[in-house]
């Protein structure tokens, strides 16, 4: 099987990239996958690939990926159901197989889980994907954190045209060269798996991260600093928010090494980002209490791409 001499590219603030190509029986699902990311199509480049290709029905447990790839015993399946990834710890490159041409929200929700290696990556180097809208004020990079149906994306909806909102469910945060946290919006496929909306979402830009709000639901509006420690706590919990997803069929050292990975770092972000409680009331103006805080903040770092 093999895969397509074009794709598409996906580069991080924090340096990474990756190519995003397949089987030619997956090239409508790629294309869209793509279109939402808003990625531009592009030749080989050399890059760490991530190749996708259709599901194959075999035995479970099976020793090799679907692609006569490299003839070693060393390739790792994570059986995500719909998902199957395989890494190899000698090969940088990943082979995704996803189940399609079932229904459309089979193929969407195989959009949202293929993501699982770009997170990885973003882990191993200190960063996290967090369960939050991203808004941009005066080039500060400014999360609404919050659990489903709490408010964030009606937060998000409701900012004055000064700010920016860049999405309004997750957001990768990676480190950028200079150890300083980069913020990617990324998509709510929740639109597109109940045909919502079609909106898209650039991931490969990014702001840098200044501020962290938790939400929670209020007659009033009100911001109220967190200690670090509970920052941590809170920072932990809407990383695990996404992550649960990607390892529903973890066990043993694989899910307490994932455990141990995202709790440090949030520990870590919470060190250097500032973090509020923002209580939000339905009719109050919550954005001008931000804007107090924020305008006390020290000024953004290098921008990202």
């Amino acid at each position: 099987m093999k895969a397509n001499q074009t794709g598409y590219s996906l580069q991080l603030s924090s340096g990474d990239e990756w190519f995003l190509c397949g089987d030619n029986g997956l090239t409508p699902w790629l294309d869209k996958l793509a279109s939402i990311m808003e990625l531009r199509q592009k030749a080989q480049n050399g890059h760490p690939k991530i190749i996708f290709t259709k599901l194959n029905h075999g035995v479970k447990g099976e020793k090799y990926p679907p692609l006569p790839y490299f003839s070693n015993d060393e390739w790792i399946c994570h059986d995500e159901r719909i998902v199957r990834i395989w890494k190899n710890p000698s090969v940088p490159d990943v082979i995704c197989e996803v189940r399609n041409d079932i229904c459309h929200e089979i193929d969407i929700l195989n959009m949202g889980i293929s993501l699982k290696p770009i997170y990885q990556k973003a882990q191993e180097q200190g960063g996290l994907p967090l369960h939050a809208a991203l808004a941009e004020l005066h080039g500060n990079g400014i999360l609404i954190a919050a659990s489903g149906g709490t408010g964030k994306s009606t937060c998000s909806r409701r900012l004055p045209d000064h700010w920016k909102a860049l999405c309004d469910d997750e957001t990768l945060i990676v480190l950028d060269s200079q150890k300083d946290y980069q913020a990617h919006p990324f998509p709510s496929w929740s639109n597109y798996l109940w045909k919502r909306s079609e909106t898209t979402w650039n991931v490969q830009n990014s702001v840098p991260l200044s501020a962290i709000f938790f939400l929670e639901q209020a007659e009033t509006d009100e911001v109220v600093p967190v200690t670090e420690g509970q920052s941590a706590i809170l920072i932990n919990e809407s990383a695990n928010q996404v992550c649960r997803k990607f390892s529903r069929n973890l066990k043993g050292d694989d899910k307490r090494m994932l455990t141990n990975q995202i709790f440090n770092n949030a520990c870590d972000m919470a060190k250097k980002i500032p973090a509020f409680i923002l209580r939000a009331g339905l009719h109050g103006k919550f954005w001008e209490e931000m804007e107090e805080v924020i305008s006390h903040l020290p000024e953004p770092v290098s921008t990202g791409k």
